[in-house]
Order: structure tokens, then C-alpha cells, then sequence
């Protein structure tokens, strides 16, 4: 008969999450990823991200070669005698109207040649004029923005039978064993899938954390049923460029489904290079050869079929709440069976979305 406890280990956790971890990287490979981080101390957990002022805008109406008002879309990059550049020309900024977002500038300055501005222009911050002898411009202050999600808790109960208990399982010695570590990868599938496919959601003590999915919401590129090609990844790579991205080296990985996993190994031969014993996470992975560096490609079959994610593994984080690690808790013998108890409490924290990427509708 199977020993399933003694009494002194009811109602005492003992933690698995180590066996968590252990568990088959195909199945749970954003685990094998990112791992557990530290624990956190609130059901909402809270981090402050900082950003340095944005240093170019559009215009949102044309303008005449000899018009001194500029609509724009964001003033944000600008602060009077500021100099700005639209395509060739240079313009000097001699009033801000943040209300009507309109800049008042001198056209064709230092020189330059004044034209007509187009709608959707680009207008980029140069600097601001210094001026001899003169007193400290005003300070301006970006304030830190405040970031949140919750956790959100994984459960299920491992029960075994007076009867299962006794009989001859053929290959197995422990059935309450058995058991315990099929319920523990179902709990680590439930984890895996809330971080990339959850919603926030709280409902007085129901929570459900948000994910990598609704968390990336800049550099979200449709391919509208077209087929996932480099230029569409080159494209994401430059998104999370141009955004500050790639400013503290990252640590990036280029994360796809089965399907669009064979496209990936489709592309060039120069551009793909096959690893197949990748002894970090156990899982098949090849590296791609982009015009931003060289990063690898991994499956995970928990992403939609139709979409790609680039992520900054230094930014993303699984964090549990103190104390709420994956355990298990031996509930003792009730009845005719023996029961137990699974239970573990999770977020994910994601350091600027910015600097992640997601393609989705592909082919």
C-alpha cells in the first residue's frame, strides 16, 4: 500500500516550486524563460517607470511655406526658443499653446529654406538656443508613471482513493505522487497561459493578472493575414529602437509559435542558425540574424498561432506574493480518501512595454 503521509506533515506547506521549475520546458517554456524573480508584498503589485521627454512629434494639419503656426500632436518635446527640424527646414519656436497644441515659430531659420509643411510631418526637437549672458531657463520635471498588476491565484487538490491507494499501480510506487506532479504541471499550464494570455480583472476576491499580451500595447504591429517575414520582425526591432529600447543592451528573445516557427527557419540560410541542444531551457532554439543583432528564436505553442512576441527577458519578471510560492499541503485522510491541496499566487511585472514588440494576424 502507498505511504501517503505521516501525521505530522498535515497541514504544514511544503513548497514544489522547485519542481515547478523542473517541469517539461515544451510545455511551460515562458517559465523556463523567465523563472521566478522576488516575491512581492501586495495583491496590487506597483513599480514606477521613468522616460526621458519625447524629442519628436507629427503635425496633424498642412501648413502653407509661409504659415507661423504648427499643429502637432504633442508639445511635450518642445519649450519656447527651442529650435525644431522639419525635413530640411529649420524652425525656431517662439510660442507654445498646449491647449490648441500649436507651436508658433519663425520658418526658415538660421538660414534654411522655408516649405510647405505636409500633414503627418515629422517635427523633431534640435536643441535650445543658448543665448550669452543669460539666465537659467525654466526647469521642467517628467513625473515617474506608475505601473501596477495583480496576482493572481493558481489552485487544484490532489485526492487519491482508500482503494487506489492499496492496489498495485503497474510503474508506479507512490500513486499519491503520481498524482500531486500531474496536478503541479496543470497549475504551472494555468500560470503559463494567464502570462501571456491574461486580462486584468478584479471581482471583490476574484483576481486575474494581466498579460504579456495586454500589457504590450506601443509596438503592436497587424499583419492582416500576411505571411511573417524579416522585414515584418526588422520592423518590430527598429520600433523598440527608436523607443529607447536597445539604450541598456536588453537581453532579447524572439519568442513564436510552432507554425510560425517553421516560417522563421524558412528565411535565408545566412540569416537562421540552428541550435539544437540549447542548455539553458532545454527547448529548441535557433538564433536570427537581423539588422539589429542576432537574438534567439524559441517555441512556445501557448502563443497564438497567428502571432510573434519580442521580449526583453531583463524587463519581465514572475513574481509570487510572500509567502504564496507554489506548496502543497497535506489535508489528511477525510472519509474513504486522502486529500491535498495545490495552491500558489503570481504576477507578472513588465518593465517598459515600449521596449517589447508583438506582431499579430499572421497568415
Amino acid at each position: 500500500m502507498t505511504k501517503i503521509f505521516n501525521a505530522d506533515l498535515i497541514g504544514k506547506p511544503e513548497s514544489v516550486t522547485e519542481q515547478i521549475l523542473m517541469l517539461n520546458p515544451y510545455q511551460t517554456p515562458m517559465l523556463a524563460m523567465l523563472g521566478f524573480a522576488g516575491a512581492v508584498n501586495q495583491v496590487e503589485h506597483n513599480w514606477f517607470e521613468d522616460a526621458m521627454f519625447a524629442t519628436e512629434t507629427t503635425t496633424t494639419a498642412s501648413a502653407l511655406i509661409d504659415a507661423t503656426s504648427i499643429v502637432v500632436a504633442s508639445v511635450e518635446p518642445f519649450r519656447v526658443n527651442d529650435v525644431a527640424k522639419i525635413v530640411d527646414e529649420l524652425v525656431k519656436i517662439t510660442a507654445i499653446d498646449s491647449g490648441t497644441k500649436t507651436l508658433t515659430v519663425t520658418r526658415g531659420y538660421a538660414g534654411t529654406t522655408a516649405a510647405a509643411v505636409a500633414n503627418g510631418a515629422v517635427v523633431e526637437f534640435q536643441f535650445t538656443e543658448g543665448v550669452e549672458g543669460a539666465d537659467a531657463i525654466a526647469a521642467r520635471y517628467k513625473q515617474r508613471v506608475r505601473k501596477s498588476n495583480i496576482t493572481q491565484i493558481f489552485t487544484d487538490t490532489v485526492e487519491v482513493t482508500g482503494t487506489a491507494a492499496a492496489v498495485a499501480n503497474y510503474g508506479i510506487s507512490d500513486i499519491y505522487a503520481y498524482e500531486q506532479a500531474k496536478k503541479q504541471l496543470e497549475l504551472a499550464l494555468q500560470l503559463e497561459k494567464a502570462l501571456i494570455n491574461g486580462i486584468k480583472y478584479e471581482n471583490g476576491a476574484v483576481r486575474q493578472m494581466a498579460g504579456v499580451r495586454s500589457l504590450i500595447s506601443t509596438n503592436v504591429k497587424d499583419a492582416a493575414g500576411a505571411a511573417l517575414t524579416l522585414n515584418m520582425i526588422n520592423d518590430s526591432l527598429q520600433s523598440i529602437y527608436e523607443k529607447g529600447g536597445f539604450a541598456t543592451g536588453g537581453n532579447y528573445e524572439i519568442v513564436v509559435p510552432a507554425k510560425q516557427k517553421r516560417v522563421v527557419s524558412s528565411f535565408s540560410d545566412e540569416k537562421v542558425t540552428i541550435d539544437q541542444a540549447d542548455e539553458r531551457r532545454g527547448t529548441i532554439v535557433s538564433r536570427l540574424t537581423t539588422d539589429f543583432g542576432q537574438f534567439p528564436v524559441s517555441i512556445n505553442d501557448n502563443l497564438d498561432s497567428k502571432e510573434v512576441l519580442i521580449l526583453d527577458k531583463n524587463r519581465a519578471r514572475i513574481r509570487p506574493l510572500t509567502g504564496r510560492e507554489f506548496q502543497h499541503e497535506y489535508l489528511g485522510k477525510k472519509g474513504d480518501y486522502y486529500q491535498g491541496m495545490l495552491v500558489g499566487e503570481f504576477t507578472l511585472e513588465l518593465h517598459q512595454e515600449q521596449a517589447h514588440a508583438r506582431i499579430k494576424g499572421l497568415a
